[in-house]
């Protein structure tokens, strides 16, 4: 999972330096034959990664009630159980703060400034990001959250931060259910 994040960084790097306006016909080959290289071996490491998966029933039943909330796929479900292991046997904050999605107060002394979030684990807000992006988008009662918080004034990433705590505490809530005899 952490080896994909990690290609798909390159990606990104390689398909922007084939944006340059300046680069030589030579140098655009040399990017175009590396991004192909690059997805192929991602499309590998994902499927070797799935089949891990398949093989564990354990793995593949959390894999499969995680992917039961809106806006997580295959892909999503295989990085949230790779970052956080620990999914289903936290409470509602401590997996909001290793999600890096708890509100930290900025206060001190009569001070009281807005509040921002910090911390969690490394990559886990960009894949629940991503996540929270698709089920915003969707007609489901998470996007229906999302279309609440930004009609009542919120700004928008401060409503899609909002989704983002309620999916990973949605998930953990479901792996703790089925983890119960």
């Amino acid at each position: 999972s952490q080896r994909c994040r990690e290609l798909n960084h390159t990606l990104v790097q390689e398909k922007n330096r084939l944006q340059a306006p300046t680069l030589h016909k030579s140098l655009k080959k040399s990017c175009q034959k590396l991004i192909r290289i690059v997805k192929d071996e991602i499309d590998q490491l994902r499927q070797r990664l799935q089949e891990l998966f398949d093989n564990d029933s354990e793995l593949k039943e959390r894999q499969t009630i995680i992917m039961g909330v809106t806006g997580v796929g295959p892909k999503t479900s295989q990085d949230l159980l790779c970052i956080i292991p620990e999914l289903g046997t936290l409470t509602n904050k401590q997996v909001a703060s290793l999600a890096g999605v708890a509100p930290h107060p900025n206060e001190s002394g009569t001070y009281k400034g807005k509040r921002f979030t910090r911390g969690g684990r490394r990559d886990t807000k960009v894949v629940l990001f991503m996540a929270a992006m698709s089920a915003a988008r969707s007609k489901s009662s998470l996007g229906e959250f999302y279309q609440r918080l930004v009609n009542r004034g919120k700004p928008k990433m401060v409503a899609l931060v909002a989704l983002m705590r309620k999916m990973i505490t949605i998930m953990n809530h479901l792996l703790k259910l089925s983890a119960k005899p």
